[in-house]
């Protein structure tokens, strides 16, 4: 909604003010009134007439207390003394002085007045006298209009802002400030006279204005928006991009247009190659983030059942690979150089080392300023080392945006007497430059172009100059910071998991930089090979499984277990709790007393569409008869060895994993594991190539069927004993550091 602050000085004529605000309210505004008048019985009454149609009625107050910070001056002080005489002067002021003087006054210290204005899109002098007081709460938003009522342009301005404010605020803050209905209003205005003068320029914006309807889960809105634009006469590139923010949208409500993906994508990198081969390398880098966010969009590929892009990796990402924008973002440093204005393909390529190898690549630019000049943490190190023997090894951790992964590692090199152990978060407050895609990608083309980039802050630069080792869990924004900035004779390794295969970061990493690479799974390892093929240019690639501690889970189990079935983690549409919950209903039909233990947080209340449809379906589902009553919701839980004592079975419902590591501990407890052959990895082995063949089902009747098998407490009991033996030796700790030391250190 359009906001509105009316200051009013003089209570001269009422019903000329009620009249106006009436008319404010016809059009749709919201209205907060700031009466700056003496206290009285008129303005008591005036108070209460005007809430019936304003949002907020407020009698303006002065705050003189003098605090700072929430802080009074100390009595007697210096500053106590200013305030006291400031506080005479204001009061007696108010007392005796005109209304234009007393309204300015009263509004100068009042905070509400301070914070309305800020929020205001038109600031309103109701009377003449009010004029001076408007003006001073405009110096906290020059954004706003400020008009008089008198003003004759007044109902021009309330139509522009009609229009104006709602595609402003859109395209500023999303849907928080303003709705669906109200952009696609305004816009229809847009589109209707495009000429207009002060509409002209949102016409330009149609595709922020798309983008903000999308991100806020407003898929029809969008659509009508987007079709509309597509009819006005907008430059080819913007029309090019909007025909890739309509499939985004159409992907993101649920669909699935492959072609017209292909094509718009295509499409639109032609621009961004032309940007490209220019010299500009901002355009480049914003189209290629958009590419990336219609082509790997996670509705097509992150909790679904089949991915166009595991189906057919080659095909499905040809239109990246054929770009040249993609072809620099995934180039040696300073080896696309050609590609600029004023060169050709026989121009030499900037070395990729420069002349101080210590140095991290672009240090000759600016550095940026971090918040604090402290964000990597030193753990407690070895103990000192005696004169003549060697120096300790030195790992910096950069944990990506899950560090919980790394914790248990971390941990553990830190007790290494050969190694020193840093670590640098690169979320900590700081430079948002180290995690904002958009920078990042333009960082990455600098740096493929041989131009300069800018440094990162010192104390980042001096770890990664402190490093051997640097070890990058996660290929998301903190690996393609890292490529770019670490030392080239530094030793790097990164880890896959599971979501990045799908992700856009690893198409744009300088892969020549990458000494290791750990896969937590084979399938996941195939999957990336064949989806990013610069990637086997790094001299060693490995699978290694996630680091666990499965000893613990041996604790005997409780009377109950060998009717009792556990998901941990559960909560996530990847996760597929309704997959469960089939399963679990098939059990309940042979024996009511089979019942499901969910361990873990509860869906987030911040998803995307799909998975907020999905967690819509799953909450649908539990209330059923069949399955309602053999629910445990357990919740997030420090002790899981000890809950997994009444479990006799594990479950893992997945659409999609690197290495299930909840799944796994459940059945280091000596539960029954009973592994989902994980649909979108089906066609890659993914469950079948970490756990043995019987332990992995592809319905929920062959679940139940599994589980009924083992329903005798007696065959469970092996079995459980028996998958408890495998998972620790083959996953355990102890038996994962050695490997894993190995391909992180060398031998």
């Amino acid at each position: 909604m359009t906001e509105v602050l009316l200051i009013v000085v003089s209570l001269s004529d009422v019903p000329r003010l009620l009249g106006l605000l009436e008319r404010l309210g016809s059009a749709g505004l919201t209205i907060r009134v700031a009466l700056a008048v003496p206290a009285s019985a008129t303005a008591a009454d005036v108070e209460e007439q005007l809430g019936t149609d304003a949002a907020e009625v407020r009698m303006v107050r002065m705050n003189l207390s003098g605090r700072r910070g929430g802080v009074a001056p100390a009595r007697f002080s210096r500053r106590w003394a200013k305030v006291v005489t400031r506080n005479l002067v204001v009061r007696g002021g108010v007392r005796v002085a005109d209304d234009e003087r007393r309204g300015w006054l009263m509004v100068r210290y009042d905070p509400w007045i301070r914070r309305r204005a800020r929020q205001a899109d038109l600031i309103l002098a109701a009377d003449r006298d009010a004029e001076r007081a408007a003006e001073l709460a405009a110096r906290h938003n020059r954004d706003a209009v400020r008009l008089t009522a008198t003003d004759p342009a007044l109902d021009g301005v309330l139509a522009q802002l009609a229009t104006t404010v709602p595609l402003r605020r859109a395209l500023r803050q999303g849907l928080s400030r303003t709705t669906a209905e109200e952009v696609v209003l305004a816009w229809k205005r847009v589109a209707a006279d495009p000429a207009e003068p002060h509409l002209n320029d949102f016409v330009g914006q149609a595709v922020g204005v798309v983008h903000a309807l999308r991100r806020g889960h407003a898929f029809e809105e969008a659509e009508v928006v987007a079709r509309s634009a597509l009819g006005l006469d907008l430059p080819p590139a913007e029309m090019a991009a909007l025909r890739v923010e309509l499939v985004t949208n159409q992907i993101a409500a649920g669909g699935s247009p492959a072609r017209e993906l292909a094509e718009a994508v295509r499409e639109l990198l032609g621009f961004a190659d032309e940007a490209l081969r220019e010299g500009d390398l901002e355009t480049a880098g914003r189209i290629a983030v958009q590419a990336t966010d219609a082509v790997l969009h996670r509705e097509l590929h992150a909790d679904v059942l089949a991915s166009p892009l595991l189906e057919d990796p080659e095909g499905f990402l040809a239109p990246l690979r054929d770009s040249l924008t993609f072809q620099a973002l995934r180039a040696p440093a300073g080896s696309m150089a050609w590609v600029l204005p004023g060169t050709n393909r026989a121009v030499s390529p900037v070395p990729s080392v420069p002349s101080d190898p210590s140095a991290p690549s672009g240090s000759s630019a600016s550095p940026e300023r971090p918040a604090s000049l402290a964000p990597a943490t030193t753990l407690p190190g070895p103990p000192p080392i005696l004169p003549g023997t060697p120096a300790p090894h030195r790992v910096l951790v950069v944990p990506g945006d899950y560090p919980h992964f790394t914790q248990g590692i971390i941990s553990a090199l830190a007790d290494e007497p050969d190694l020193e152990v840093r670590v640098l978060n690169l979320r900590a407050p700081g430079v948002r430059r180290r995690y904002q895609r958009g920078a990042l990608v333009l960082d990455r083309l600098r740096d493929a172009v041989g131009r300069p980039v800018p440094a990162p802050a010192r104390p980042d630069a001096e770890l990664l100059e402190w490093a051997d080792t640097i070890f990058v869990d996660w290929c998301d924004n903190a690996a393609q910071w890292v490529t770019i900035h670490a030392p080239r004779t530094t030793r790097l390794v990164v880890r896959f998991h599971s979501l990045e295969a799908i992700s856009p970061q690893p198409h744009m990493v300088d892969w020549s930089q990458v000494s290791e690479v750990i896969f937590v799974g084979r399938h996941v390892r195939e999957l990336v090979e064949r989806a990013v093929p610069d990637l086997t240019q790094v001299p060693g690639r490995h699978v290694v499984p996630n680091e666990m501690r499965l000893e613990r889970f041996g604790l005997p189990k409780r009377p109950g277990a060998e009717r009792t079935l556990a998901m941990v983690g559960w909560a996530q549409r990847v996760k597929d709790p309704l997959w469960a919950l089939e399963v679990l209903a098939l059990l309940r039909a042979e024996d009511p007393t089979w019942r499901l233990l969910l361990i873990g947080r509860d869906f987030s209340p911040h998803q995307h569409a799909g998975a907020l449809r999905y967690q819509d379906e799953f909450r649908e589902r539990a209330a059923a008869d069949d399955v309602r009553d053999g629910l445990v919701h357990v919740g997030y839980t420090t002790e899981l060895p000890e809950v997994l004592r009444d479990a006799g079975f594990v479950l893992s419902a997945s659409r999609r994993e690197g290495f299930p590591v909840g799944p796994t501990e459940g059945a280091a407890s000596g539960a029954v594991p009973v592994m989902r052959d994980w649909p979108m990895y089906a066609d890659y082995s993914g469950a079948s190539g970490i756990f043995p063949a019987e332990w992995v089902v592809r319905s929920p009747a062959e679940a139940a069927a599994r589980i009924l098998a083992h329903a005798d407490p007696e065959r469970r009991a092996e079995a459980g004993a028996a998958a408890r033996e495998y998972v620790v030796e083959h996953f355990d700790w102890r038996a994962v550091e050695p490997r894993f030391r190995e391909v992180l250190l060398g031998p």
